[in-house]
């Protein structure tokens, strides 16, 4: 069995920092990504109000029973 190694002062101070850095950038990145997940949802929308749109001006008649935003 080997003996535990043991970390410089400097190394310790390292993984301190990261742990610090961790700890703070997880809500910055939760929120990040509800920016994102919220700007692809808008992006759906306007491509199936788009597509709807089209059909409509191009005189298709629409026979699924969905209704155009």
């Amino acid at each position: 069995m080997t003996a535990p190694t043991r970390l410089s002062p400097m190394a310790g101070l390292f993984n301190a920092l990261l742990r610090l850095y961790i700890r703070r950038a997880r809500p910055v990145i939760a929120a990040q990504l509800r920016q994102l997940d919220e700007a692809r949802n808008v992006n759906a929308r306007l491509a199936t109000a788009r597509d709807f749109a089209a059909s409509k001006a191009a005189g298709y008649i629409d026979r699924t029973g969905l209704e155009a935003p």
